[in-house]
């Protein structure tokens, strides 16, 4: 019913927002979201949803003049089967509480549900009390972040809980979340049965003095294809490094992705459509990657099996969770000084205004290609301290994005682009400083391996 809702909705959008944007634009772009995130819907890895997504893609790049629009196999692990729960003493039984377990954790042992004494961790500032067999029995509830240091999640493993029951401090609701765990760190060292709660719930279990969880996890992972979609706008120079645009069309479990990611694929077809029939000196390159919420995966896959260089690729242009009704654009910029400055004057000349955080994160799909010592621009809409308030959860529908706010978006980075591919020298440094090279090395030794 939302569903039905929010395409009236976004209808009415379209017939009022013409003076703002290009009514044509509007209309696809709805057309893209209710096929996505409607006829599809969940997208996570190794799926048929997944597939249905990266060959609608395909087709629509296609359809904007890529000829050579394609899918490029790649191997992942997929979710067969994924199942929680987490139950609380009440009166003389037990009362069942909303859960999710993480994907990539394991299962608990035997067929039951393990319990013991629940015991409480403010992460990471009382780390210094994990100590090597200390909560041997016990469940812990972890909150904070979990652990983004591989030194904390050794600590953790050894610690020996039972299960791990992780309260997000970032998203105070009364739902939970969809994650996973870095899959590195699970198929290399190890990863505890993981599961997520409402941060309600565990303010109430505080509040109440609940003492005791009984929990259990099933996590059925299989081998699966994942797939990459590539397309390209050949230059009129072969020797100039192309610019590249790029999303990731997977989601978590249990959502349809409308925000996270339907809105950077919408972005990138866009883009693609407004670009066609244009001449430049530099190719351009339409990306969307598969299997990102498994820490980029399908991005890592891409530039391995690509050779990808800065000698190919010059910028990296990417599109994330863009299309908040509230919000503030973000711009993640790595790479130098100026490469900032030059995009962000560009982008408010739009009246486009960017927030600019020049730092190398590896939590989106310009990681692997930053690795590769290739700049990028990674857009996102916050809307929340914590990022995204319906991040990974029922909330990220089509109720919850806004065709007019992404029509901005796209307006905004298609002169900077077009600007940009039509130049044979840039503005800027054409690759990271050596700093951030060192600490891309850095983080993706110890996340990624390698």
């Amino acid at each position: 019913m939302k569903s039905v809702q929010s395409r009236k909705n976004q209808s009415r959008k379209i017939n009022r927002s013409s003076s703002k944007a290009d009514a044509r634009l509007l209309t696809q772009l709805t057309r893209d979201w209710q096929v996505l995130c409607h006829e599809i819907g969940e997208r996570r890895a190794g799926t048929d949803g997944e597939c249905r997504a990266a060959d609608y893609i395909v087709e629509q790049l296609r359809v904007a003049g890529a000829d050579d629009a394609r899918s490029e196999v790649f191997p992942c692990t997929s979710v067969r089967k994924i199942a929680s729960k987490v139950m609380e003493p009440r009166g003389r039984g037990w009362r069942a509480v909303e859960s999710a377990a993480l994907v990539g954790a394991p299962s608990t042992p035997g067929p039951g549900m393990v319990e013991g004494p629940l015991v409480w961790l403010d992460f990471p500032e009382e780390a210094p009390r994990l100590r090597p067999a200390s909560l041997r029995g016990c469940i812990l509830a972890l909150f904070g972040p979990l652990p983004t240091s591989l030194d904390l999640h050794r600590r953790l493993l050894a610690a020996e809980p039972l299960a791990v029951v992780h309260v997000d401090e970032r998203l105070p609701f009364t739902w939970t979340k969809n994650d996973g765990v870095y899959p590195y760190w699970a198929q290399h060292y190890g990863m505890l049965p993981t599961v997520t709660v409402p941060y309600q719930e565990a303010w109430r279990w505080k509040r109440e003095g609940v003492a005791r969880l009984r929990v259990s996890v099933v996590v059925d992972p299989v081998a699966a294809e994942s797939q990459n979609v590539i397309a390209t706008f050949p230059g009129t120079d072969a020797s100039l490094p192309a610019l590249a645009m790029s999303a990731h069309h997977d989601t978590q479990c249990g959502n349809v992705g409308a925000d996270d990611n339907a809105s950077g694929v919408l972005g990138v077809l866009a883009l693609a459509r407004k670009l066609h029939g244009k001449r430049f000196r530099r190719s351009l390159q339409f990306l969307s990657f598969g299997t990102e919420e498994q820490l980029s995966v399908g991005s890592a896959a891409f530039v391995r099996a690509n050779e990808v260089t800065p000698r190919t690729t010059g910028l990296l242009v990417n599109l994330d969770s863009v299309a908040s009704p509230l919000g503030h654009f973000e711009m993640w910029v790595a790479g130098s000084e100026a490469l900032g400055r030059f995009a962000a004057e560009a982008l408010a000349k739009r009246e486009v205004h960017v927030r600019v955080r020049r730092e190398i994160s590896p939590f989106f799909d310009t990681f692997p290609f930053n690795r590769a010592a290739i700049p990028s621009l990674g857009f996102m809409r916050p809307n929340f301290p914590g990022g995204r308030w319906q991040h990974h959860s029922s909330h990220d529908s089509l109720a919850n994005v806004s065709v007019e706010v992404l029509a901005k978006l796209v307006e905004g980075i298609a002169p900077l682009v077009a600007e940009l591919a039509d130049r044979v020298r840039w503005p800027f440094g054409s690759r990271l400083t050596t700093g951030q090279q060192a600490q891309a090395r850095k983080l993706g030794r110890e996340l990624l391996g390698g």
